[in-house]
């Protein structure tokens, strides 16, 4: 699939009626939820080219889940980020409800975005049913962008836009407005890109003109979707650890002490015959004091499972049904 990005002045030249509007709002319900992870854009601007000066993205492990939340709306998501991988602490302020409504007069799905009152109570809530009925939008009124879905061929895009022509004061497609909090003005710039394997998230905030959230470059977090798998080592001690096909990292130990390091990755790889990338599967045992790289196996992207031999020790995984759940932060 070609992903083609879009520019965030999204408002003119759309005439996207109730049948396109159903259709962005079905494969919302349908793309959006899942686990996303960036370990594989991490990988290549380690390996192959930073994307400027600014250096690297930050690793993202993204969570999206809808849940049942009438007291919301109809249809409601739930997202979240972690830091550095499955494993890491969850990102102050990444707790966001999402409400979605299709908006005939503004020709788009339009989704209301906040994060939950209280969101301490609610860390992982995609995985605690119990609490779905409980959880509400921090502060609704004081919501001053509408998040506007459409189609774009056979992907769907979303951007940012103030909900009054006083808050598009740099254009449609754009919120401005004057915070409350600190009397200066608040501007953002978002533009999302969603495939059903791929999300490219590019969200720059600033305050009096001076950016505090966000890259200078103005380049895209790429998330892809992961796979969940299990994987046993054959080490020092035996090891069952969840994981996943976007860059998971298991660390242990081999029977004569010394520590690794196996990373199961799905990325784009150059290819074999040096001609462009291929999309492969690979299971790598490393040594993180040296980086040294002691076995990799390659396998097609959509591999069931992988495994490696190397010096005694023995790693195999497997895909499985579904993610374990995210450990208490």
């Amino acid at each position: 699939m070609c992903l083609v990005s879009v520019q965030a002045q999204a408002a003119p030249g759309y005439d996207q009626g109730r049948d396109d509007l159903e259709w962005v709002m079905d494969y919302l319900i349908e793309w959006f939820p899942g686990v996303w992870d960036s370990g594989p854009q991490v990988w290549f601007e380690n390996n192959i080219r930073m994307p400027s000066e600014e250096g690297g993205h930050e690793h993202w492990h993204r969570t999206f889940a809808r849940i049942d939340a009438p007291q919301i709306g109809e249809v409601v998501f739930y997202g979240q980020i972690n830091v550095g991988g499955r494993d890491g602490a969850i990102i102050g302020g990444s707790q966001v409800l999402y409400h979605a409504v299709i908006d005939e007069a503004l020709g788009a799905v339009n989704i209301f975005g906040q994060g939950p009152l209280d969101p301490e109570k609610f860390e992982n809530l995609h995985q605690r049913p119990e609490l779905w009925g409980t959880v509400q939008f921090r502060d609704r009124p004081a919501i001053n962008c509408d998040w506007i879905w459409r189609r774009d061929g056979d992907q769907i895009f979303g951007v940012l836009q103030g909900n009054a022509p006083d808050k598009q004061a740099y254009g449609p497609g754009t919120c401005s407005f004057i915070s409350k909090r600190t009397g200066e003005e608040f501007r953002a710039d978002a533009e999302w890109v969603l495939t059903p394997e791929q999300l490219w998230l590019y969200d720059n905030n600033w305050s009096a003109g001076m950016l505090f959230l966000g890259r200078e470059d103005k380049t895209h977090i790429r998330l892809h979707r992961a796979r969940p798998y299990v994987c046993q080592i054959e080490a020092m001690d035996d090891i069952q650890a969840a994981s996943h096909d976007r860059g998971h990292v298991i660390g242990f130990e081999t029977s004569a002490g010394r520590a690794l390091e196996a990373t199961l990755l799905r990325a784009e790889y150059p290819a074999a015959d040096g001609f462009g990338r291929d999309d492969r599967l690979r299971l790598m045992v490393t040594d993180p004091e040296t980086n040294e790289t002691l076995a990799v196996a390659d396998e097609d992207a959509l591999s069931d499972e992988i495994r490696v031999r190397a010096d005694g020790l023995k790693v195999e995984c497997q895909m499985t049904d579904q993610f374990a759940p995210l450990s208490d932060q």
